[in-house]
């Protein structure tokens, strides 16, 4: 039995009786038969369901992280949507406040102006009748 092989196999996560046998089997004193083939074959597959079943585990443990980091990062945008949203709110009704006084203050303008041109005009209208009146009475 070759003493590296074996501590191979242990290494990688065979059992000690199924080691010893695939070690023995591939003795170069021993022949070969259908049944070190079988061995050959089971060893295989022990380090396959073992390195799936590893796999499985990792993946369980990733998924569990990313679902974690996920609620973190939902909870966190949630509460900036929520800050965000107040304040968008909150510089909307500054922004309205602000619109309502510029739109009253035009109002406020336009009205003085229209009363200032009709004033104008009454006034034009007035000096044109009065002399007018003078220079044909």
């Amino acid at each position: 039995m070759s003493v590296t092989l074996f501590t191979e196999l242990k290494n990688i996560g065979i059992d000690e009786e199924l080691a010893a046998k695939v070690s023995a089997s591939l003795d170069p004193d021993h022949n070969a038969s259908k049944k070190d083939v079988l061995i050959m074959q089971e060893a295989i597959l022990q380090h396959q369901a073992r390195s799936d079943q590893k796999m499985a585990d990792m993946k369980a443990e990733s998924d569990a992280r990313y679902y974690e980091l996920k609620a973190e990062s939902d909870a966190r945008y949630s509460e900036q949507k929520a800050e965000s949203d107040a304040r968008y709110y909150e510089l909307k009704v500054e922004n309205s406040k602000a619109y309502a006084e510029l739109k009253t203050e035009i109002h406020t303008t336009i009205n003085r102006q229209y009363l200032v041109t009709f004033g104008s005009a009454l006034l034009t209208i007035t000096s044109v009748l009065a002399v007018n009146w003078y220079f044909n009475v």
